[in-house]
């Protein structure tokens, strides 16, 4: 099923706890700020996080050290008390970190060689080395709840996240390795399975990627809102495929 960890990551600075009003465009969210001020704090999940972006509901800002039209980030909302992290730069900085120390078995003595790279038309996250293998290795958010254990992707139609696992299926055809790992950030979550309502072709793509032997991997991490720090809880949940 996986493994029972946690592992800490890291922890986080200037994080306010903060109450979702509503979001405004793909990119700002209006959040109350300690229950006392409005403000308006970015965020960089695109998808539709119909699940959390929700009038009154309890959710995580951050300070950002460079302030562009905002100057707070929403990062995480609340899922049964620990924080559902939406925020796909940590998601991709907790794996990075988890990784280079190690967490993941297996991907065990990897590294990272190289970060957005070219396969086919698209840009995918990186190159990794594993015992002198190039592996290309996708990632994909998966913040949507199935059941209560668990998580999806995608809660929309993707036509990029369509083209990524064609050219990644296309480079493993010709003889390549790849890898397409979805990071979830709900707490409590054991299996990953995709969401066909979300987007039917990616449903049928991930399945003939499997069969072409591109490796579908999940994690899961979450954010504690009493220390602050982000924890990695599974380094391999199951796969419903």
């Amino acid at each position: 099923m996986g493994e029972l960890l946690p592992y800490k990551i890291f922890r986080l600075k200037n994080v306010y706890g903060c109450t979702i009003i509503e979001r405004i465009n793909r990119f700002v969210v209006e959040v109350k700020l300690d229950d006392t001020r409005y403000v308006k704090a970015h965020i960089n999940n695109t998808g539709r996080l119909a699940d959390f972006i929700v009038r009154g509901k309890k959710a995580y800002c951050f300070q950002r050290d460079k302030v562009g039209k905002t100057r707070y980030r929403l990062f995480a909302v609340d899922d049964c008390g620990k924080g559902a992290i939406v925020d796909t730069y940590l998601q991709m900085k907790s794996f990075e970190i988890a990784i280079y120390k190690n967490y993941i078995s297996w991907l065990k003595n990897c590294e990272i060689v190289k970060r957005n790279v070219l396969i086919g038309t698209s840009r995918l996250d990186y190159l990794i080395e594993c015992s002198g293998k190039k592996i290309y290795l996708e990632v994909k958010s998966a913040v949507l709840r199935g059941n209560k254990h668990v998580a999806m992707y995608p809660d929309c139609r993707s036509v990029r996240g369509q083209k990524h696992i064609m050219d990644l299926i296309k480079h493993v055809e010709g003889g390549g390795k790849g890898i397409i790992l979805f990071i979830s950030g709900l707490p409590n979550v054991k299996a990953f399975k995709p969401y066909k309502k979300g987007d039917p072709i990616i449903y049928e793509l991930l399945k003939k990627a499997m069969e072409k032997c591109v490796k579908i991997r999940a994690i899961n991490i979450f954010f504690e809102p009493k220390n602050n720090w982000i924890y990695l809880e599974r380094t391999r949940l199951k796969i419903l495929l």
